[in-house]
């Protein structure tokens, strides 16, 4: 088991400005967003790319059950790029956002990536799990990088493909470790793992699994829906089966009604909920004093209230341009998904190949990936089909910290670290 401390060796803004340093000089007869490229010049361009600008994509849902969060992600999104470009931009061009609403509808996902691709040189964001799955398979197809599709394993088969941080099993394994070295389940003991159908619990109970076994303890499955919004079922079998504790993959609505149930049936156990799980109004509800007893978060991202110096930056940032906003785990997510972008597209710079090519060679050469603490340092994006980390945020829910979540540990536990997909 590893505790790692929240530090940086390069801070972002000084590998921004190192990066655009090394940037080759603009083609002046560089082709636009027709694939062309600038032969006679030191920076090949394509797709998305003219002399004066870069264009990127952003499949999300502004009109479906994640409009809120996704809001917020276009804002702080927007301004990250503002701000780069008030700074000189990347390779000598500004950067550009073309922002499209696909309603969380696989289809017409599939139809704004057809319209867009060919005028854009990367995704950096496709939201959701049913859409990026849809989309995915198209982009790598298209060589086209694609960032911030969530953290399910499946999406690690896809080499254009940059995951923000540890995927779901890498997470539900050290919710297993960290319930069995931190919070007192015994050797022996039984783990409850309540989980959607799908990806993502699917994900997350085969990471689960994996540490039980490690670890020797037993997993209580309940599986449900994201339309399963009593669990007092599966509250009462956990409580049959005497878990000492629970991992929850699924989403705010279920960890209230969880949380609730198990306090009034006298439960006195913890709750690790994955990434999406928590969300700070709880606090606003009648369960939020069950939640500031037992309820735990495990995220890929630095939480709101970590003094990270990424997670400063994205903060104030936010606030800048948002002082009213609402806040939470998407302000440091959408600032680290557009500055994993901004090195990808540096890195194709340095190149000379500004194209969608050269930014997927950028990311599969990623090796050792530092972003001031929004996410674990030393990310490494040149293994195909694994996690590119095994380290996430253990953070408690708290009422006292922003957002609700404070930052407990930087933390790698053993079944983690043995996780291998399709190994």
């Amino acid at each position: 088991m590893k505790h790692l401390p929240r530090t940086c060796a390069l801070s972002v803004a000084a590998a921004a400005m190192l990066a655009l340093a090394a940037c080759s000089t603009t083609d002046p007869n560089a082709s636009g967003g027709d694939g062309g490229g600038g032969a006679e010049g030191d920076v090949t361009t394509g797709a998305g790319v003219t002399d004066s600008e870069i264009t990127v994509g952003m499949l999300t849902d502004l009109s479906g059950p994640f409009a809120a969060g996704a809001a917020v992600q276009v804002t702080q999104t927007n301004a990250y790029w503002d701000q780069v470009n008030a700074d000189g931009g990347v390779c000598d061009r500004d950067v550009v956002v073309d922002v499209q609403d696909h309603g969380y509808d696989p289809q017409r996902a599939v139809t704004l990536y057809r319209s867009m691709a060919p005028d854009v040189i990367a995704l950096q964001q496709v939201l959701g799990g049913p859409t990026s799955a849809a989309v995915l398979p198209l982009a790598e197809q298209d060589d086209v990088y694609v960032g911030g599709v969530g953290w399910t394993g499946s999406a690690l088969q896809y080499e254009n493909n940059q995951l923000p941080g540890a995927s779901y099993a890498i997470e539900a394994a050290n919710a297993v470790d960290y319930l069995v070295d931190e919070l007192g389940v015994p050797e022996g003991g039984k783990i409850g793992v309540v989980y959607f159908a799908g990806d993502y619990g699917g994900d997350a109970l085969a990471g689960a699994e994996h540490a039980a076994e490690e670890r020797g303890v037993e997993i209580v499955a309940q599986e449900i829906t994201s339309q399963t919004t009593d669990l007092s079922a599966q509250a009462s079998a956990l409580v049959q089966a005497d878990v000492a504790g629970v991992v929850l993959a699924a989403a705010p609505t279920q960890l209230a009604s969880l949380a609730g149930v198990l306090a009034t049936q006298g439960a006195d156990i913890p709750i690790v909920g994955m990434n999406p799980t928590f969300n700070p109004s709880l606090l606003g509800s009648p369960v939020a004093d069950a939640l500031l007893a037992n309820a735990y978060s495990i995220t890929s991202v630095a939480p709101y209230a970590s003094d990270a110096p990424g997670v400063q930056a994205a903060n104030e940032l936010y606030a800048s341009v948002a002082p009213e906003g609402d806040l939470g785990w998407e302000v440091p997510l959408a600032y680290v998904q557009a500055e994993l972008l901004r090195q990808a597209l540096e890195g194709a710079c340095e190149s000379g190949e500004l194209t969608p090519e050269g930014v997927v060679a950028a990311l599969q050469e990623s090796s050792s990936v530092d972003t001031d603490g929004l996410l674990p340092d030393g990310l490494d994006y040149s293994q195909p089909g694994q996690s590119p980390t095994t380290t996430v945020y253990v953070s408690k829910v708290d009422a006292a910290a922003e957002a609700g979540l404070a930052l407990l540990d930087e933390y790698s536990g053993p079944s983690a670290e043995s996780f291998s997909y399709g190994g």
